[in-house]
């Protein structure tokens, strides 16, 4: 669907408060809408929160879920970071986040790990991708609050005083408040008015191997004025594409990871990762950044994954995290 149709079907279900489930991808070129009443479940299913967190424990893998990963050579990652890191460097960008796909392979299918996934937020959509993420993008209540829930820092949870440690580490405090400050002025864009409800504060996530990691968000707050839902399409179009997924300034950052990621992806594009879902219920809106992200593609499956990039970023540390955060959250 064209981009500016998507946008005005939208605003046409929301001013007719019909419910539905919607879909963008980060480029903005393949999005998709549908209205709960004609989903599919065979082709696309999803869950959020305050539906179902954890998997079904009555659900059993058939194979263990062996997941092989073969990284893009660190070489060809250096490239791409040096790209970001000139641009840094010349005051392009404060914040870059840089992003690749790893060739994995699955000892179970992606209808499987649906099933059995531990997240927030879940999207399969058959023969295409799945999406089991722990971010939220920003939920709306029937009052037009919004609300927007950045993550932006991880660590090993074992590690001695890893919550200090997180909270005390220079690069990912200035990466966490670049992205406050983006996603606080792109709220103003859309509010009557804007705060920090929260700021960086500190959850727990449990990985497939058992392993656990700190993750730390902020809750940043706006007041939506009341017609809100007649112009749904024209609030998520000024908040895109998300900002913890992109950088500061967005606009020029984007551009940058263009150039980087041509040398990181197959086709050169993102496609649906790092995009958007989120469901309408007819008065509140809830949606989640497509992280933690599986494609098929050619019958080769693919987790993309990514991070963060500052002046003071190591190449060999956020080639070590981009790895890192290929998991399965099976539960």
């Amino acid at each position: 669907m064209p981009y500016k149709e998507f946008i005005d079907q939208l605003n046409k279900n929301g001013r007719q408060r019909l419910p539905f489930l919607f879909v963008i991808d980060f480029e903005m070129e393949q999005p998709f809408v549908i209205p709960l009443s004609e989903l599919n479940q065979d082709r696309v299913r999803f869950e959020m929160e305050p539906q179902r967190v954890a998997g079904r424990e009555d659900f059993e893998l058939s194979e263990v879920a062996i997941l092989q990963k073969s990284p893009l050579p660190f070489s060809t990652y250096k490239k791409a970071f040096d790209i970001v890191k000139e641009n840094l460097n010349y005051g392009n960008s404060f914040l870059t986040n840089l992003t690749a796909e790893t060739p994995i392979e699955l000892g179970v299918s992606m209808e499987e790990i649906y099933e059995k996934a531990r997240a927030k937020y879940k999207l399969f959509v058959k023969d295409n991708f799945l999406c089991y993420s722990p971010e939220t993008f920003v939920q709306i209540t029937g009052e037009g609050k919004i609300s927007s829930f950045p993550m932006k820092g991880t660590i090993d949870a074992k590690l001695p005083n890893a919550e200090s440690l997180l909270l005390n580490d220079l690069k990912e405090k200035y990466e966490h408040t670049t992205i406050v400050d983006l996603i606080r002025n792109d709220l103003s864009k859309v509010c009557n008015k804007v705060w920090v409800e929260r700021f960086r504060y500190v959850e727990k996530i449990t990985k497939d191997d058992g392993r656990e990691l700190l993750q730390v968000s902020s809750e940043i707050c706006g007041q939506l004025p009341e017609d809100w839902r007649d112009n749904i399409g024209g609030v998520l179009n000024e908040l895109l594409p998300a900002g913890s997924i992109s950088g500061a300034p967005k606009d020029k950052t984007v551009n940058i990871i263009q150039e980087a990621e041509k040398l990181t992806y197959e086709n050169g594009k993102r496609g649906f990762y790092t995009g958007i879902f989120g469901l309408f219920d007819g008065e509140s809106l809830n949606s989640a950044v497509m992280i933690r992200f599986i494609e098929k593609r050619n019958g080769q499956f693919y987790f993309k994954s990514g991070g963060g990039i500052t002046t003071r970023s190591d190449a060999r540390k956020e080639y070590q995290e981009l790895a890192d955060k290929i998991y399965l959250p099976l539960g």
